[in-house]
């Protein structure tokens, strides 16, 4: 059967992106399911594929798992990854820190900030916190890429890019750009130029016209 994921409106869903963000630089064949968060049968569907019922779900050969940070370690124990975990093993430890770092902070920039791949740059007025979360994310994934050199942030392209890749989306749609670093407004133009990352992001605009024309 193969690997089947499950995500949800690549216009919003950062976790959906990450996980297929992973799939996608590693080149793994998958059969993709696009499941309309907040449609009326969607709670039902996702928790059908999975208990938590909530994206992305990953299923692979009659295991499911779902949340991206279980996807991303799943895939790198089962699959041998071009772009996986860095290779050393303390570069490999901080990348997992900052993943999961990602994974359980920054609530004001997420709240504040939500991804929307569809929306045109324009500053936001944002909360004190939220401006700090995103000075703290400047200042570590500055640190990163000045150590390694990049071009990403351990110097190949990784899980961990994947994993950071809706903050990037961020940081350019709310003219955030500005804010951080030169290092990091580079590497966020690298990564936005990506193939896939430009595949999502299309995607997500085609959603959005479709939703309009219905509306008419």
């Amino acid at each position: 059967m193969g690997l089947h994921l499950i995500i949800g409106n690549k216009r919003y869903s950062s976790w959906s992106l990450r996980a297929w963000l992973m799939l996608r630089f590693n080149e793994l064949p998958f059969q993709e399911e696009r499941i309309a968060l907040y449609s009326e049968d969607y709670k039902q569907r996702l928790l059908d594929a999975h208990e938590l019922g909530q994206v992305p779900i990953l299923v692979d050969e009659g295991v499911s798992i779902a949340d991206s940070l279980s996807i991303a370690e799943y895939l790198a124990e089962q699959y041998p990854l071009p772009h996986g975990w860095p290779a050393d093993r303390k570069d490999r430890a901080h990348a997992r820190s900052l993943c999961a770092a990602m994974h359980s902070g920054f609530m004001a920039l997420r709240q504040e900030c939500p991804m929307n791949v569809g929306r045109a740059p324009a500053p936001l007025e944002l909360s004190p916190a939220c401006l700090n979360d995103v000075h703290r994310i400047n200042q570590f994934l500055t640190r990163c890429l000045s150590r390694t050199g990049g071009p990403y942030l351990f110097g190949d392209l990784g899980l961990v890019d994947a994993y950071f890749a809706p903050v990037l989306i961020r940081l350019d749609r709310y003219a955030l750009l500005a804010q951080v670093s030169p290092e990091l407004r580079a590497y966020t133009a690298r990564m936005l130029a990506l193939p896939e990352l430009q595949d999502w992001v299309e995607a997500g605009r085609r959603e959005i016209e479709r939703l309009e024309r219905a509306e008419r």
